[in-house]
């Protein structure tokens, strides 16, 4: 382990890295998706048979998730990525790359039926045509009768806190009603380091051979062996959206900027570019305190 500013020393060698593509290589074997490599702290579905068990993973649209993979993220147009994440709590979040939506959920086993409130009290009916480890197709009710494919890997969380989609992982997200302090500004970025930590490590424990930043609020730049901060032309209207305005946002960028040019102990000798870059979110959260 060496104790270098992590930022400062990889972006000279490794700047034409720029992570703003959407679908990224991880760094991870070609045997990641070997059941027999998954941590003790994620769950293989491939076996499972209960609906309700099968249901609490995180379900990506299909079509959605295929548009997103062959999109540079470069763009500001904002496509549609719908997605469901539900949770043994019996709680669920919708579209965590979009607008997110944070409910419970319950499931009606006579007739395959998924019925979810949130928060804002919105309701809505799936029935369940079709679920698998890794398919799962809904039809919502009152519409027009047109089938929703999601897909998933198969895997869970042990602990469903550490999914990073989780809503107490979120509250970084909620756009705040009045003007913020510094020090709730900081508070505002230890969460949202602790989600990207916690996203990171995910992908880690998954074996995922690519990673998906897509629609997710952020101003950090992913290259394969350094962090980056984006120039404020950059930032994107959903991450300034987290802070009650744009001014209180710039602040935050200022913040993160001089904590990513701080000293942190790293591993110069990882190959993998996740399992190199999530200790020193951890370290920079820690800062942050």
């Amino acid at each position: 382990m060496k104790n270098f500013s992590f930022f400062l020393l990889t972006f000279v060698l490794l700047a034409a890295c720029n992570s703003r593509t959407v679908k990224k290589s991880s760094g991870a074997s070609a045997e990641a998706d070997s059941v027999a490599t998954l941590p003790a702290s994620i769950v293989d579905l491939s076996s499972a048979t209960s609906i309700n068990e099968l249901l609490c993973q995180n379900w990506e649209n299909k079509d959605d998730a295929e548009t997103a993979q062959n999109n540079d993220g470069s763009g500001n147009l904002e496509m549609p990525y719908r997605s469901f994440v539900f949770f043994s709590d019996s709680t669920v979040v919708k579209n965590p790359r979009e607008k997110m939506q944070y409910g419970h959920w319950v499931f009606n086993d006579d007739n395959k039926t998924i019925a979810i409130k949130y928060e804002d009290g919105e309701t809505e009916k799936y029935t369940i045509n079709a679920i698998g480890a890794r398919d799962l197709t809904l039809t919502k009710s009152g519409a027009d009768n047109t089938k929703l494919i999601f897909v998933a890997d198969g895997k869970q969380e042990k602990d469903y806190k550490d999914n990073p989609f989780y809503y107490t992982n979120n509250y970084w997200r909620i756009k705040p009603k009045t003007a913020e302090t510094d020090a709730a500004i900081k508070e505002r970025l230890q969460g949202n380091i602790h989600f990207y930590w916690l996203f990171l490590n995910d992908n880690i424990n998954r074996n995922s051979g690519t990673i998906s930043f897509y629609g997710l609020p952020s101003c950090f730049n992913w290259y394969s062996g350094g962090i980056g901060i984006m120039n404020e032309n950059e930032l994107k209207a959903n991450w300034i959206n987290t802070f009650y305005n744009k001014e209180q946002a710039m602040k935050a960028r200022a913040i993160m900027e001089n904590l990513i040019l701080k000293k942190y102990s790293w591993d110069s000798t990882q190959r993998n570019w996740l399992k190199q870059s999530a200790p020193i979110l951890l370290q920079m959260r820690d800062s942050l305190k």
